[in-house]
């Protein structure tokens, strides 16, 4: 079977012009707001310039980032926007009112008062070819996908955030001013945002929604298989993560963390990883025999598996799609991309296969491999 799949799997030829909009513009507004509270402008009038920046295009795409679906009501305008006035005004805002918000509220004091290093930065991006650098990007994370999933034309607002450094949604690439890599020095090292923008390019280049076909009873178990895709295979071939039991699959690159807490969180779910590949069993299983309602694995995605700073599906799907492409190569990976359904089979097989290198590896139970492969059929 595996042979058949395999075969059929045909690369076609494919090429375009990649269209890219980069907007620095929310940077230079908020550095107006925060310079003007600094020389004692009213509330009412810092409140006024606020509300006209956060209405912009990048700002929105921001507030779609952090209220989806399955977080509504994470971080309210308002609350935001209360945040960046308790800079002067301290009883606008108190730390432990909203979680992100208190994330942030370090990154905007730090650039609140340092506004010399604030102009520099911004000077900095408005001289750069940010669109060169991009598309350099754009056909690293394009490298990275099934041929006919194609990354759309896309929108990049850099923006003072503070929260995510980087995130993607529908055709928005959004950037953290504040978290930009910068040397000593405080200039930003814009050769060091590549594996951060294929990243996210190859997020936008994921087509894993399920099949339109698909029942009420069979979509929860198709959606857990795919929610592990896109941060799972970024992860690994983008970032060159190692993992728990796989290793980095490219020698040639550096596999370290972008920072010393992504780290952390990766040595946490090392030795955790056989309890979160229980869960991921337990929930295909529970979902497979329609025990788990779309709300209900709403729920155990948002609020198990993307939590956290770095969330799990990170770590475990960046282990199934590790293993798998160290025996099937990048077929392997894109055809099970394409069907989320064979990612257990062609885990379990890929790590029977490399005993010597995957040993350690967690093994599937057969009777979940079979469930997820008689899912819809």
């Amino acid at each position: 079977m595996l042979l058949l799949l395999l075969s059929l799997f045909i690369v076609p030829n494919v090429s375009r012009g990649q269209k890219i909009e980069v907007d620095v513009s929310a940077c230079k507004g908020i550095f107006d707001v925060l310079a003007s509270m600094k020389k004692g402008v009213s509330k009412e009038k810092a409140s006024s310039m606020l509300d006209s920046v956060l209405k912009t295009k990048p700002y929105k795409a921001m507030f779609r980032h952090y209220n989806r679906s399955w977080r509504p009501n994470h971080l309210h305008p308002s609350v935001f926007k209360r945040m960046i006035l308790s800079l002067r005004f301290e009883d606008e805002y108190s730390v432990g009112e909203n979680e992100r918000a208190d994330q942030m509220l370090p990154f905007w004091k730090k650039f609140y008062t340092d506004p010399d290093l604030f102009g520099r930065n911004i000077r900095q991006l408005r001289k750069a070819d940010l669109k060169k650098l991009i598309r350099r990007s754009v056909a690293f994370a394009q490298s990275w996908l099934p041929p006919d999933w194609l990354i759309p034309d896309f929108y990049v607002p850099i923006h003072p955030n503070g929260g995510s450094r980087a995130f993607a949604i529908d055709t928005v690439q959004g950037y953290d001013f504040f978290q930009l890599p910068r040397d000593a020095s405080g200039n930003i090292l814009l050769e060091k945002l590549l594996l951060t923008i294929s990243h996210e390019s190859h997020h936008l280049g994921v087509n894993s929604s399920p099949p339109s076909h698909l029942d009420s009873f069979n979509s929860p178990a198709y959606r857990f298989l795919s929610s592990f895709i896109g941060e799972g295979t970024a992860t690994k071939f983008i970032n060159n993560y190692t993992g728990g039991c796989v290793p980095a699959i490219d020698s040639s690159r550096a596999s370290s963390f972008d920072t010393l807490e992504i780290g952390k969180w990766w040595q946490r779910y090392t030795s955790e990883e056989t309890d979160l590949f229980n869960r991921f069993v337990l929930v295909l299983d529970r979902a497979h025999a329609g025990e788990l309602t779309s709300t209900e694995m709403d729920n155990e995605i948002g609020q198990f598996w993307l939590a956290g700073y770095v969330s799990p599906v990170y770590f475990v799907g960046s282990e199934l799609f590790g293993a798998i492409y160290l025996v099937y190569g990048k077929q392997g990976v894109f055809i099970s991309m394409q069907d989320p359904r064979l990612i257990p089979l062609l885990y379990n097989n890929a790590i029977q296969s490399k005993p010597d290198l995957l040993s350690r590896c967690y093994k599937i139970p057969e009777l979940t491999v079979g469930r997820s492969l008689a899912i819809d059929r």
